[in-house]
């Protein structure tokens, strides 16, 4: 996130996208500023684990990796590919692949139309669990959704997180989507953010970010610490921070056979 936009978790009471120094301070530091900071490592620099591992969810969610269509719809673009990737395939030439368009279309709800067009303010943490949801029921996907938002960075607290992530990486019959500070873990500026969690390494404690913010970024990894850093980070109007919401498939033989 690094234009001056906004959108999915920290601008005010919502959940920004995009936010950044202006265009020309960019401009006079991208001679000297690596793409990212100390704490993120592209995938481009470290496919290892994606070769030895299973990464059911990477590999579920790589087709249908797509870029947020506007700097406010970071939400939009999360929940596309999610639903996507719980979904697999269509079996049919008739059936349609879920674009961003369709889901504001789906769920036809007009406070995530403006929140996210161009300029918009974004959606809040609370918010955007609910448009989960409504996005789950209006493509008939019979899944849980999940909230995880923690309140410290205590032992404790990693530890569920640990726990959590770990589970989620055992198939790919559950998404995860990630609702943290953007550049606690890029090295950019302060931003709330929404992307994919593309996979969980538990031997090294790294996640990989499918972060949906294409104009600026490849998928990255960082540690799960930083994560749950960035997840907990307050903003101006909520002090608890963010966290990440869960979506599970109740049966996963389900999988591929949603149609429309």
């Amino acid at each position: 996130m690094k234009a001056p936009f906004r959108s999915a978790l920290l601008v005010l009471s919502t959940v920004a996208c995009l936010a950044g120094p202006p265009a020309a301070a960019q401009d006079a530091q991208s001679e000297t500023k690596p793409k990212f900071g100390p704490d993120a490592v592209p995938m481009t620099d470290d496919r290892d684990y994606l070769r030895r591992a299973g990464a059911p969810d990477f590999w579920a969610m790589m087709p249908y990796y797509t870029a947020q269509q506007t700097g406010s719809a970071c939400s939009v673009a999360s929940v596309a590919m999610m639903i996507n990737a719980l979904r697999g395939l269509p079996p049919l030439s008739s059936n349609r692949l879920v674009t961003q368009a369709r889901v504001l279309n789906e769920v036809d709800d007009d406070g995530w139309k403006a929140a996210t067009a161009e300029n918009g303010d974004g959606v809040s943490f609370a918010d955007f669990a609910g448009l989960v949801q409504r996005s789950v029921d209006a493509f008939g996907l019979d899944a849980t959704v999940e909230v995880f938002r923690p309140k410290d960075t205590s032992p404790e607290t990693l530890d569920e997180l640990r726990r959590i992530l770990d589970e989620n990486e055992r198939d790919d019959s559950d998404i995860i989507l990630l609702a943290y500070d953007q550049g606690t873990l890029t090295g950019d500026a302060t931003v709330g953010h929404i992307a994919p969690l593309g996979a969980y390494d538990a031997e090294t404690h790294r996640v990989l970010v499918m972060d949906v913010d294409r104009l600026w970024y490849v998928p990255y990894w960082s540690s799960d610490e930083k994560l749950l850093e960035a997840m907990v980070k307050p903003d101006r109007s909520d002090p608890t921070g963010s966290g990440l919401i869960h979506v599970r498939l109740k049966d996963a033989r389900l999988k591929g056979r949603t149609a429309g």
